[in-house]
């Protein structure tokens, strides 16, 4: 069964010491990223990119990722403490260590356990005891390892104690690529394999400055980003209708150009193929898969991040639309863990909401429709939503034949492509509140325009789109905010004392989303929204917050400075 918490243990101190030994940053980096995303098939096109200066061997990968296997872990960042982890780690686990003197007498009483130590230039990981006299650490078990450690005087292990554990088969899969975007930034993308079924895969992202090729600049702070339903991260996120990714087209290249290092990830069911017929795997694919999912992913990128010398931290975690969903529930199920058990430390909450109040019950109800509505199709067997697919024809048709009739009466394809983002919809009666994806002018309630977006931008990310969505999902999602039925994806809302931004879009959720974050027990809570039209049918839409012309100005702006003044070492 897949591990909520995953990330990856090494069973051979050879590692390490070889690790250390290795001169070539891009060499060392790279292997870092396969262990750190359980990879053994690194493709051609990383190497193919590596730098001139590089002379290695593919015999050096070979060698690498027969001395790796699959695990889970647990991050020790600074002013954390080892035996913290060490209490709460189970057999077969790791635990990596940032760099730091840690003073404290280790008693390590849990077996077949490793503990790691990371290094940054000539700063290692020192355990010094308190006390006089006291062991840093003492092993009572067998089967652990110590690696990279260094000890306050001579109180070392018993060696005799350090017996290492047997590395264990494990099917791995990674593909990797590394693509340049411009002016010195990088965009990573690693396929996960999670778990063993057919589709238990997720692909992670990374965008950041490069010193050069596989070597990052050191960041002032960084976000992990999940995007929303029908959507995937290099559609909403990086490239959102446009190949030309920029500070005024990318959220994603915005935020790394100003020394942030950006992460998201896409959900397993984003990497479905559109030629797939039997969906009965997606049964049981609900909002709690995709949270561990993006627990394991952001563990990933806290890993990847304190071995490319950026520290271990926790991370920010940004969610957009169903998103939000995945964000809170995740932070909310870390309030049951012990912290050193935790990945996130603040929330970015994008134009979404979890609960309505009581003025707004038509809204909710409305909401209860929905959930019945997915419910009523997960019943008769229909496990997956095709709203990708749907949007996909519309902005290939209002592209290639723009003004062929439409599947809309009365429209043409490049009206109905416009139709698709400027059109209302109810949250509940005819005098509830109404939301579009992007802001449209209209002459005669046909849609003429954006007014916030270019069209053509527009048209391409419905292009983009993934084709399938799990039903369970939006079933769950919807079902949370009816509040009638119980899911367990706001079990833990109200414990969550984390620092929250909220971000809302005036033509969509807007204010709407400031009461979910008042029902958590933050006392660091920011509430924005982009309002440029006192009439709402005509206010910044939910995507606009992406695609706008001037979303650099006006969210992402925003975004940037709440990370930066949010990027204090945290820990407690």
């Amino acid at each position: 069964m897949f591990n909520p918490r995953p990330v990856f243990g090494l069973t051979n101190s050879y590692i390490m010491k070889t690790l250390i030994s290795v001169s070539t940053i891009k060499l060392v980096l790279v292997w870092l990223l396969l262990i750190a995303t359980n990879c053994s098939d690194p493709v051609q096109e990383g190497l193919a990119q590596a730098s001139p200066a590089t002379n290695q061997k593919e015999d050096d990968w070979v060698r690498f990722l027969e001395e790796s296997f699959y695990d889970a872990s647990i991050i020790v960042p600074k002013h954390g403490s080892i035996q913290d982890a060490v209490n709460e780690a189970k057999p077969g686990q790791a635990i990596y260590i940032e760099p730091g003197i840690y003073k404290e007498s280790v008693v390590v009483n849990t077996p077949d356990i490793t503990l790691i130590g990371l290094t940054n230039n000539n700063d290692k990981v020192v355990i010094e005891s308190p006390a006089a006299g006291k062991n840093a650490i003492t092993v009572s078990e067998s089967g652990v390892e110590i690696i990279n450690i260094l000890y306050a005087g001579k109180n070392r292990p018993d060696s005799s104690l350090r017996v290492p554990s047997q590395a264990r088969s494990n099917t791995r899969y990674c593909k990797i690529t590394r693509n340049e975007i411009s002016q010195g930034i990088a965009h990573y993308q690693f396929e996960v394999r999670v778990g063993g079924r057919q589709y238990d895969v997720i692909k992670i992202h990374r965008v950041v400055r490069e010193q050069r090729p596989f070597r990052p600049i050191q960041t002032g702070s960084a976000v992990f980003m999940m995007h929303g339903a029908s959507l995937s991260f290099e559609s909403i996120f990086l490239r959102p209708g446009t190949s030309d990714s920029n500070p005024q087209t990318s959220a994603a290249f915005y935020l790394a150009s100003k020394s942030v290092d950006v992460w998201g990830m896409d959900f397993g069911w984003t990497l479905v193929p559109m030629e797939t017929t039997d969906f009965t795997f997606m049964k049981d694919w609900g909002v709690e898969r995709d949270v561990d999912h993006a627990l394991a992913a952001i563990s990933a990128a806290r890993l990847i991040r304190g071995l490319t010398w950026q520290g271990l931290d926790r991370m920010n975690l940004l969610g957009f639309s169903y998103g939000v969903m995945v964000a809170y529930a995740a932070a909310g199920r870390e309030t049951q863990q012990h912290p050193i058990l935790r990945d996130v430390k603040g929330i970015v909450a994008v134009d979404q909401v979890m609960k309505y109040t009581a003025e707004y019950d038509a809204n909710r109800k409305f909401a209860c429709n929905g959930a019945a509505a997915a419910k009523q199709q997960i019943d008769n067997g229909v496990y997956q939503g095709n709203s990708g697919i749907t949007f996909n024809r519309f902005g290939n048709l209002a592209t290639t034949a723009a003004y062929d009739p439409s599947p809309f009466p009365n429209l043409n394809n490049y009206q109905a492509g416009l139709f698709i983002g400027t059109n209302t919809f109810a949250l509940g009666n005819p005098s509830a509140p109404m939301w579009h994806f992007v802001g449209g002018e209209f002459n005669n309630n046909v849609p003429t325009g954006l007014l916030y977006s270019d069209p053509t931008r527009w048209f391409n990310l419905l292009k983009s789109l993934p084709p399938y969505q799990p039903q369970l999902t939006t079933y769950e999602a919807r079902a949370c905010v009816c509040n009638e039925t119980d899911v367990s994806i706001d079990d833990h809302l109200g414990k969550i004392s984390l620092p929250i931004l909220y971000i809302g879009a005036g033509g969509a959720f807007g204010t709407l989303g400031d009461y979910t974050s008042s029902l958590t027990k933050s006392k660091d809570i920011t509430n924005y929204t982009v309002s440029l039209n006192a009439d709402r049918l005509l206010d910044f839409g939910h995507g606009d917050l992406f695609i706008a012309n001037d979303a650099n100005e006006l969210v992402w702006k925003v975004l940037y400075q709440w990370l930066l003044k949010h990027n204090s070492y945290s820990f407690l």
